[in-house]
């Protein structure tokens, strides 16, 4: 999986997603991130594999991007992720974290 794919797939769910970082204050807003490029190896040569992290932030309990994000992840057979959900009371963002692999 390229980093192309990752991010094509995760535009089609949120257009307004940002690589690396935001600095955005909206009541809502993703950025992703690559991590690692993974030892993936077929036909004796290297193959696009990274590990990568989705970032959704919202004030909403019910943000139907969060929710997309899941499913569009899930479905993806060439994706294997965890998922976890943080609060930060200070500023009042549920934090929505994709821990993934991308083959």
């Amino acid at each position: 999986m390229t980093l192309t794919d990752i991010r094509d797939l995760l535009v089609s769910v949120d257009p307004d997603i940002k690589h690396y970082f935001t600095d955005s204050d909206a009541p809502a807003f993703s950025y992703w991130e690559e991590t690692q490029r993974l030892s993936m190896f077929s036909d004796d040569r290297h193959e696009q594999a990274w590990r990568f992290y989705v970032h959704r932030y919202t004030k909403a309990e019910n943000d139907v991007v969060a929710s997309q994000l899941f499913d569009a992840l899930d479905q993806d057979p060439r994706i294997a992720f965890q998922y976890t959900v943080d609060f930060d009371a200070d500023s009042g963002y549920i934090h929505h974290i994709y821990d993934c692999e991308g083959y």
